[in-house]
């Protein structure tokens, strides 16, 4: 895994790399949205948009602004991001499963 955090805090977030186990247990929290991204979708929670660009490289982008790649999974990695997106409750989490990223999150 590899992240660039100076480029997270420049978008005002922060995370971490988290274990499977610590996934699981966002999985049980109800309510928990789920998506999962193909290379070239992107998720846009208002302030923040989220993007698969392949490989497990997910880049991050503000409104309309350009997108930047910040983290690179390898199969089985996942990160803790911790979020104040205005429809997100605090936390997104992205894995990585063979060539799909999800990302799981609870909305406001």
């Amino acid at each position: 895994m590899e992240i660039d955090y100076a480029g997270l805090k420049h978008f005002g977030v922060d995370g971490e790399p988290i274990g499977a186990d610590r996934v699981g247990e966002f999985l049980k929290i109800p309510g928990v949205v789920v998506d999962k991204l193909a290379p070239g979708q992107h998720v846009d929670f208002v302030t923040l948009r989220v993007r698969h660009e392949g490989k497990g490289v997910v880049s991050f982008a503000k409104s309309h602004h350009a997108f930047v790649e910040l983290l690179r999974l390898e199969p089985g990695d996942a990160f803790l991001l911790y979020c104040t997106c205005p429809i997100v409750d605090k936390f997104l989490v992205i894995t990585r499963e063979g060539e799909t990223v999800k990302l799981i999150y609870k909305r406001l």
